[in-house]
C-alpha cells in the first residue's frame, strides 16, 4: 500500500512538471527587430574646425541600413532639425562619410549661419527619398567670407599736395561680418598698394588697424606710398587697393582674407628720401653718431626702399638721416614695424642683434612708419678681394690708375671712400687693379642701386663735386652720395 502512494506520487509530480514546463515554452515568443535606417549618435557632438588643417577629417559619421536595399546615399545637412532646406555634403556608395575641415566650414558659412561658436548642425542620410534619423553637432567655424571695400570707389582719384602734407587725402573704408559675430576674437586688418596688375606681388602697406573698419591717409603718407610702389611724381597713375584681414586661433594659425582689389588714380609729387646710416653697438661706427657711419643701400625703382647685406655684431643699431644728429631717428617698437622720431617727439626702440653673423635688412618707409625684414645670410663662399677701387674720367687717376677704396675693419665685403673729388664723367668700380672682376652700370639713372658685373656700362656722375662712395661686394649694391 506504501508503495502504490508512493508510485503515485511520482506520477502526479512528473505530471506537474511537463504541464509547466509545456505552459513555459508557450509563453516564450522570439522576434527579429524591425529593420531600421539608423544613422549612429555620434561619440563627440563638439567639434572645432581649425583653418591650420583644411584637409583633416571634421567628422565621420555611420549608418545601418536594413530598409532601403540601396547603394548610394546622400549625406545632408541643415541648421534646424527640420530640415526645411538640406545641403547636400556628399554621395556615397557605403555605410559611412567623411569630410573635412574645409568642406564642411564652407558648407556651413555657405548655408547662412550668422554666428562663428557653437553653430548646431543636424545630419542625416538620404536613399532614394527615404531619410535616417538626424544627429547633432555643435561646431566652431571659421570665417571664408572676404571684407568688401565700401570707400573709395573704383577709379575715384587723388592728387597729392606738398603744401597740405598732413592732410587727410584719402579714407579706406570697410565691412566685414565677422566684426559682428560671436567669433570674440581680434582682427588685425592691412590696407595693401601695389602697381597695378601686379596681383600684389610686392606690396605697400597703406596702414593697419585691429577690429576697425576705417583708416585714413594724408597727402604725405599716401605720396610715399605712390613712389613706393613706383608711380611717377606728377603724373596719374593708377594704383590697386585691398585689405587683408588676418586673425590667429588658439592653435597658433593665421588666418587670411583678402578683399577684392579696387583700382584708383594717384598723382604723386616729387620728394626725395634720405640716405639712411647707421648706428649702434652691432655695426663698426658704435653708438657715435658722427663716424663714418655705415649708410644702408637703395632700391633703384622704389626710392622708399632701402636695404643692406653685411656683417652685424651681438647688440643694436639704430637708423639715423643726418650724420652727427640723433633725429630724425628710425627704429622699431614691435619687432616687425618701421617707427620714426622725425625731431621732438619718442626715439624709437631699437633693432636688435642675438647672435654676431651676416644678415639682409630689408626696410620700406611708408611716410613715419613702414616695414622692414631681416634674413641671415651665407657669406662663406663670397670671394674676398685684396683691394677694390674705382677707376674712370671722372675720377682722380683717369682710366689708367686705380683710386683705392678703404675696406671696413668688421666686414672684408664692404668698401668705402669718403671725400673724393669727381668731375661730371664716368667710373667703374674694380678689383685688385685690374678687369677680371668689375662692375658697372646697370641703365639706372641714379646715383645708387645694384651695379652690374662686368657691365660695358660705366655709372655716371651728373655733376662735379666732392663725394663719399660705397661699395658691396656681396651683392653688388652702391652708393654714390654729393657732401
Amino acid at each position: 500500500m506504501n508503495l502504490y502512494i508512493k508510485k503515485l506520487g511520482f506520477l502526479l509530480l512528473s505530471l506537474a512538471f511537463v504541464f509547466t514546463a509545456c505552459e513555459t515554452e508557450e509563453s516564450i515568443e522570439i522576434t527579429s527587430p524591425e529593420p531600421a535606417f539608423v544613422l549612429q549618435q555620434p561619440g563627440i557632438s563638439n567639434v572645432f574646425l581649425n583653418f591650420g588643417t583644411p584637409s583633416n577629417a571634421a567628422i565621420t559619421m555611420s549608418w545601418n541600413d536594413g530598409v532601403t536595399g540601396s547603394s548610394s546615399y546622400d549625406v545632408e545637412m541643415s541648421l534646424d532639425a527640420d530640415f526645411p532646406s538640406a545641403v547636400n555634403l556628399g554621395n556615397v556608395s557605403a555605410n559611412s562619410f567623411t569630410i573635412s575641415v574645409e568642406e564642411l566650414n564652407n558648407a556651413i558659412r555657405n548655408a547662412g549661419a550668422s554666428t562663428f561658436r557653437d553653430v548646431a548642425i543636424y545630419v542625416r542620410v538620404n536613399a532614394d527619398g527615404i531619410t535616417s534619423n538626424a544627429v547633432q553637432y555643435l561646431v566652431t567655424t571659421y570665417p571664408n567670407e572676404t571684407p568688401q571695400i565700401s570707400n573709395p570707389l573704383n577709379n575715384d582719384a587723388f592728387v597729392l599736395s606738398l603744401t597740405t602734407l598732413n592732410e587727410i587725402v584719402m579714407t579706406v573704408e570697410w565691412t566685414d561680418p565677422v566684426l559682428s559675430s560671436s567669433l570674440g576674437i581680434d582682427i588685425i586688418y592691412t590696407i595693401e598698394a601695389a602697381t597695378v596688375g601686379t596681383d600684389f606681388a610686392a606690396p605697400v602697406t597703406v596702414g593697419t588697424s585691429t577690429n576697425g573698419t576705417s583708416i585714413t591717409s594724408t597727402h604725405g603718407d599716401l605720396n610715399a606710398v605712390a613712389i613706393g610702389i613706383g608711380l611717377t611724381p606728377d603724373i596719374a597713375g593708377d594704383m590697386d587697393l585691398r585689405i587683408v584681414s588676418r586673425n590667429t586661433n588658439s592653435n597658433g594659425n593665421t588666418l587670411e582674407r583678402p578683399s577684392e582689389a579696387i583700382t584708383v588714380s594717384v598723382t604723386p609729387y616729387n620728394v626725395s628720401f634720405p640716405f639712411l646710416y647707421m648706428v649702434g653697438d652691432a655695426t663698426t661706427p658704435g653708438w657715435d653718431n658722427n663716424n663714418n657711419n655705415t649708410p644702408i643701400f637703395r632700391d633703384q625703382d622704389v626710392p622708399n626702399n632701402y636695404f643692406f647685406t653685411g656683417y652685424f655684431g651681438a647688440g643694436a643699431f639704430k637708423l639715423l638721416e643726418i650724420k652727427g644728429q640723433w633725429q630724425p631717428q628710425w627704429g622699431t617698437n614691435d619687432g616687425s614695424t618701421l617707427a620714426v622720431n622725425p625731431g621732438g617727439g619718442s626715439d624709437p626702440g631699437t633693432f636688435n642683434v642675438a647672435t654676431a653673423g651676416y644678415y639682409t635688412y630689408n626696410l620700406t618707409t611708408v611716410g613715419e612708419s613702414g616695414s622692414f625684414t631681416v634674413t641671415p645670410y651665407d657669406a662663406s663662399g663670397a670671394t674676398t678681394y685684396a683691394t677694390i677701387g674705382v677707376i674712370g674720367d671722372s675720377t682722380p687717376g683717369g682710366w689708367g690708375t686705380d683710386t683705392d677704396m678703404a675696406q671696413d675693419p668688421n666686414n672684408p665685403h664692404l668698401w668705402f671712400i669718403n671725400g673724393i673729388s669727381l668731375t661730371a664723367n664716368q667710373l667703374k668700380f674694380r678689383a685688385d687693379d685690374d678687369w677680371a672682376d668689375n662692375w658697372g652700370d646697370s641703365g639706372s639713372s641714379q646715383t645708387y642701386g645694384i651695379s652690374q658685373y662686368g657691365s660695358l656700362d660705366n655709372f655716371s656722375i651728373p655733376e662735379a663735386g666732392v663725394y663719399d662712395i660705397w661699395f658691396n661686394d656681396l651683392d653688388r649694391s652702391y652708393l654714390i652720395i654729393k657732401q
